[in-house]
């Protein structure tokens, strides 16, 4: 159960973010071979060489999971791992997340 402190996290967000509490981190278990840029390429062997599992950053509004890594006080770099990248790892206790509303299509 969250404590209640974090569960009046929720009432600063205003009504384009939701709050969601996820029970699980992200494990990258492998580089992608797909075409991506060399930046990417190194934030992928950051987190797949650490071993670490990290806590979800964000959700954007296409229901894909952020990682985020800092690397000083304005310095930060995120990164949406592609399925098939990772493995969810479950954590306890439970941890708040920004999340994007979803996308809705629009009908001309």
């Amino acid at each position: 159960m969250a404590c209640e402190i974090c569960l009046g996290l929720s009432e600063q967000f205003t009504e384009s973010y939701k709050l969601t509490w996820l029970d699980f981190g992200l494990q990258i278990t492998c580089v992608p071979n797909a075409e991506i840029s060399p930046q990417e390429q190194g934030l992928y062997r950051f987190f797949f060489e650490s071993g670490l599992v990290w806590k979800v950053d964000h959700v954007d509004a296409y229901g894909d999971y952020w990682l985020c890594v800092q690397h000083g006080e304005h310095s930060y770099e995120t990164l949406a791992p592609v399925a098939g990248s990772f493995t969810k790892v479950p954590c306890d206790p439970p941890y708040p997340v920004a999340t994007h509303p979803p996308v809705r299509a629009t009908t001309p």
